[in-house]
């Protein structure tokens, strides 16, 4: 007499069951490094346009105190790069370490001319190469042209990223006119 043939089936079944038991795991150690990554880029982005919102709101205050005179003159250099650390560290959480010695300013100024506005013509803005910027900072009086910028070599904590890239230069820029005071 012969066998029923679901018991063929059930023995073929079970065979394949057997041959894909390790499948689920392997597919998961290959995906796992790949799905880390793209989490950990995620991460560091989002570190990097915090900087970013960070220098910009760190120029905004700078450039207010030199727009309503509180900076003014030649000598106002180490004041404004503790006025920018200031904004830019938390007493929880720094993402501009040792900001005094990392952080780069550039002040280009020159007399507002007739009409006003008109100085702004013979700006230039700093030169960037590699990881830094001109750092000149010229003198500022009432109703001056000023273009302001703020650099910071933001170091990638990702091994792969920063060996692609080293650091990357974050810049904010802000031009604006001082005030009659």
């Amino acid at each position: 007499m012969r066998k029923p043939r679901t018991m063929g089936a059930r023995k073929r079944a079970a065979r394949i069951t057997r041959r894909e038991r390790g499948a689920s795991t392997l597919e998961f150690v290959l995906i796992l490094p790949f799905f880390l990554l793209v989490v950990f880029m995620i991460i560091e982005l989002g570190l990097v346009f915090v900087a970013q919102e960070l220098l910009d709101n760190a120029a905004r205050d700078g450039a207010r105190l030199l727009r309503i005179g509180t900076l003014s003159g030649s000598s106002y250099s180490t004041a404004l790069a503790t006025a920018v650390c200031n904004d830019l560290t938390t007493t929880t959480f720094t993402l501009v370490p040792s900001c005094t010695q990392n952080i780069q300013i550039y002040v280009a100024a020159t007399n507002s001319g007739n009409p006003a506005g008109s100085g702004f013509q013979s700006l230039k803005t700093a030169t960037v190469s590699g990881q830094s910027m001109t750092q000149t900072k010229a003198s500022v009086s009432a109703n001056y042209d000023v273009v302001m910028q703020i650099g910071y070599a933001y170091p990638w904590t990702l091994p792969g990223i920063s060996l692609l890239t080293g650091n990357t230069m974050l810049i904010s820029t802000i031009a604006f006119q001082t005030e009659p005071y």
